[in-house]
């Protein structure tokens, strides 16, 4: 293994570290903390391949599943592998762009998620808070359901957005998602994480 690909398994390693010290979050409904956010799935954040996954970003009150696809739900714009999208208030409304794709939120900012599932337009499964890079990065499980088994899973990383505040989006929760924190244990398991890639990198440096 090149010292190349030793980062890149490095890279990967320490964004899962990352994910596991998050908090999980019922969040399902967001909004931009300023006038453009960044996604991109973890080929692209990670390896800068393309892979031809298509997300979409829809109307918070768009009737999405996390588990049954809706082939029949339009987006408001879309979007492969990874793009930055702009807000921009117009009005009462909020037109979001990128590249050549324009679209209008209706009446907010918030907005829902989507990824393009084998049965149609799903919604996250789960979400999480990359911790050590602040509140407004996020990591956002997306699950297939046609594949019961392994690799079933597609993640979105998302960077200047928040779980919306507006109360009609969490009914009987008080207006927030409800978070999750994680065990105590995890810390174990970041470090051990870390310093396992950490020697492994060191090693393979040597070698090379």
């Amino acid at each position: 293994m090149d010292n190349m690909q030793v980062t890149k398994v490095f890279k990967a390693g320490v964004v899962a570290g990352l994910l596991a010290m998050s908090d999980a979050s019922s969040a399902s409904v967001w909004a931009p903390t300023d006038n453009d956010s960044q996604f991109a799935n973890t080929y692209a954040l990670l390896l800068n391949i393309p892979t031809g996954e298509k997300f979409g970003i829809f109307e918070d009150t768009a009737l999405l599943s996390s588990s049954i696809g809706n082939a029949i739900i339009n987006p408001v714009l879309s979007f492969f592998d990874a793009a930055t999208v702009t807000f921009t208030q117009n009005g009462v409304n909020v037109d979001i762009k990128t590249g050549n794709s324009t679209g209008a939120l209706l009446g907010s900012s918030n907005f829902q998620l989507g990824w393009w599932s084998p049965t149609g337009w799903i919604t996250e499964n789960s979400s999480s808070m990359i911790s050590l890079l602040g509140q407004t990065s996020w990591s956002l499980a997306f699950v297939d359901p046609t594949n019961h088994g392994a690799g079933n899973e597609h993640r979105l990383f998302a960077f200047d957005i928040k779980a919306s505040q507006a109360s009609s989006d969490y009914p009987g929760s008080g207006g927030t998602p409800a978070a999750v924190p994680l065990p105590a244990t995890a810390w174990f398991m970041m470090t051990a994480v870390l310093g396992f890639l950490a020697k492994g990198r060191r090693k393979s440096t040597v070698l090379a």
